[in-house]
């Protein structure tokens, strides 16, 4: 059994009715708190989506805007071949949200940066994006 004190340094011990009297409030609360981090923590995590196998050989990892305000797609190649690849990135621009398409060709076991826009002052920062068509290339 827990031993309760209470304000005056009495012990609650023996006494049920003391000790449910001091213990309920303060584990709810902690209850309570514990599970509002947990939710926000893993709020955030789960409406992320990571890259998997099943996306196929080329994968947008992220759209970024840099601080100069150029817009690149971060892609990971897994292809032994080079690709040819239609992307769509998204990106902020006066408080809205526009697109830029990329046609680029990316080299077999690539990762990095590839396409580049200049959108004229645009809100840095990591935006989303997909992969439309990609076609085998021979890179010259």
């Amino acid at each position: 059994m827990l031993a309760c004190h209470g304000p005056n340094g009495l012990s609650a011990k023996g006494n049920p009715e003391r000790v449910a009297s001091l213990q309920p409030p303060v584990k709810t609360r902690h209850c309570f708190a514990a599970l509002a981090v947990t939710a926000l923590v893993y709020g955030d995590v789960s409406a992320l989506t990571p890259p998997s196998d099943s996306d196929g050989p080329i994968r947008l990892l992220n759209c970024v805007v840099s601080p100069a305000g150029i817009l690149e797609a971060e892609v990971d190649s897994t292809s032994d071949a080079a690709m040819n690849c239609n992307i769509s990135c998204g990106y902020e621009f006066g408080g809205k949200r526009l697109s830029q398409w990329f046609e680029v060709t990316i080299p077999k076991r690539f990762h990095g940066h590839v396409g580049h826009f200049d959108t004229n002052g645009g809100r840095p920062g990591n935006f989303s994006g997909s992969v439309g068509t990609c076609k085998k290339t021979d890179m010259r």
